[in-house]
């Protein structure tokens, strides 16, 4: 070996070993104990604050919980050197991306407002989110409102809804966007509405898996309120692929939970046995078949997730590990009740 492929070959280990560091930084989400803020924090970076610097604001305010990952993260993205010096409002319940987006976005310009939507929330979460965003100059009740002057998209069925049905539910797509304060409650909805059409059409849903694109859509938001961990969202996706095709009961407990909250008013923290009982249309412990509609906002990759499942052959999941939300996945219901019995046990 010639004396330049050996320092090549030093060079190209070095790389992989550096990358695969900050990968495991990044997907890990980190190791420290930091405890979150319960609501949006205020922060400023400062002129010539380094990705470094602002993670570490970010950890000491319970922005996010580790500064090391944050760093890593905004490493492999490409951006640590892009954040933007400014004072920023930001969630806890936000993703590293959407922070980034946000950090090298800058502060709103005059006479405008930014919002972010987190996944996971319902059309009343997302609608409260941009009321309460700074600067915004809307209200829940002007925003509800404007909805009816909202078109959908053409591939939303046209049909009688369950009484308490949200037809906006999982169309008003998580992101950040940046308004002026002049902007029309109604133009504002249109915007988030033809983000979702526009992000649907470019994975191309309709022709894949024998579903819907608004099934795709709906199948999407089980994926969103079911994973934490970005690795474990095809796989969970499979499962809700593999038991449609069965076919049996999904038996997701977090359209158990919407059901509840539709009905009630109230979302309950945690499902009692009885709950399991309570029927709603959205049930699925006790209707086949996908929710008649989406249960929250889906993200992107969720979405790709619910147009491409992994390919496995796993019916079954259950919480292995509550701190970060992974999941131990089996075939059968044997399996499946064995490794409930040694996630308890252990």
């Amino acid at each position: 070996m010639t004396t330049s492929s050996k320092i090549f070959l030093v060079f190209l280990l070095l790389l992989v070993g550096a990358g695969y560091y900050l990968f495991n930084e990044w997907n890990s989400g980190g190791a420290s104990d930091a405890v979150l803020a319960e609501g949006p924090v205020t922060v400023t970076v400062e002129e010539g604050s380094g990705a470094r610097d602002v993670a570490a604001l970010l950890e000491e305010n319970g922005i996010i919980r580790s500064s090391s990952a944050f760093t890593a993260a905004a490493t492999l993205d490409g951006r640590a050197g892009q954040i933007k010096p400014g004072t920023y409002e930001l969630d806890p319940s936000l993703s590293t991306e959407q922070i980034l987006d946000i950090l090298v976005a800058g502060p709103p310009g005059p006479d405008t407002f930014r919002v972010t939507i987190p996944e996971g929330l319902t059309v009343d979460q997302t609608l409260e989110t941009i009321a309460s965003a700074e600067g915004s100059p809307h209200t829940v009740e002007t925003l509800r409102e404007a909805m009816t002057l909202v078109a959908l998209p053409a591939w939303v069925p046209q049909r009688d809804l369950p009484e308490g049905a949200e037809a906006f539910e999982g169309l008003l797509f998580p992101e950040t966007y940046e308004f002026t304060v002049d902007t029309t409650p109604a133009d504002l909805l249109t915007r988030l509405v033809q983000q979702t059409d526009s992000v649907m059409s470019e994975v191309g849903f309709a022709e894949r898996n024998s579903l819907s694109t608004y099934d795709t859509l709906v199948l999407g938001s089980l994926v969103e309120r079911e994973a934490r961990l970005e690795e474990e969202r095809p796989i969970i996706s499979s499962v809700i692929h593999n038991r449609l095709e069965r076919p049996m009961l999904l038996q997701i407990d977090a359209t158990v939970v919407y059901g509840i909250e539709v009905a009630t008013g109230e979302r309950p923290d945690r499902l009692l046995t009885a709950d399991y009982q309570f029927d709603t249309p959205w049930s699925t412990y006790l209707h086949e078949g996908l929710p008649p509609t989406p249960i929250s906002g889906v993200g992107r990759s969720s979405l790709e997730a619910a147009a491409n499942p992994a390919d496995t052959g796993f019916f079954f999941y259950v919480v292995e590990d509550p701190a970060t939300g992974a999941h131990r996945f089996t075939e059968t219901a044997a399996q499946h009740e064995q490794a409930i019995a040694e996630i308890r046990g252990g």
